[in-house]
């Protein structure tokens, strides 16, 4: 039997079972073992989804994040990537929700000054944030700074140390 043969819901089937491996391998495991990985699961479920079909030859490779773990565990890289993505989205969360709080308290002491209208704004490291904004008297208007180049360097370093982090650790258990 040739793939065509398969039925577009089995390809479908097979092709999700080989991308919720490879997504686990993603930003892990070297690119070039990362396609050999794919099309190596994708090649040998086609195969046996034309003897005993699509979800039997799925099922019969046991649980798919085991066998992803099991790949990572092989091939594993040198840097870990999605560490360091999380740890920057992390990183900048915790920006913003500092931010956050410190607009409230700003906004709070000039409401507790009882100063006349306008806008009061703070800026830490003008041009360069991370923390610039404005907030009215009255309470109706504020404005944040989202993205300035000190939440790039801050991401940018949360995104080194955690995709390096496992590096440090390997290396002192030797």
């Amino acid at each position: 039997m040739s793939e065509r043969k398969l039925r577009l819901a089995d390809r479908l089937r097979i092709q999700l079972a080989v991308e919720r491996v490879d997504w686990v391998l993603d930003g892990r495991v070297p690119m070039a073992r990362r396609r050999q990985i794919r099309n190596e699961l994708r090649s040998n479920l086609i195969d046996a989804a034309q003897r005993v079909g699509a979800k039997e030859a799925i099922r019969q490779l046991g649980d798919l994040q085991t066998l992803a773990v099991s790949y990572l565990e092989l091939y594993r890289g040198r840097f870990d990537f999605q560490t360091g993505a999380a740890a920057a989205v992390i990183v900048y969360a915790a920006l913003q929700i500092v931010g956050i709080a410190l607009i409230l308290a700003f906004h709070a002491g000039v409401e507790a000054t009882g100063v006349h209208a306008g806008t009061y704004s703070l800026q830490f490291w003008s041009g360069f944030g991370p923390y610039n904004f404005s907030v009215s008297a009255d309470g109706r208007q504020f404005s944040m700074l989202l993205l300035s180049p000190a939440h790039l360097l801050l991401m940018a370093v949360a995104f080194a140390i955690g995709s390096s982090l496992r590096l440090v650790f390997t290396r002192r258990q030797h």
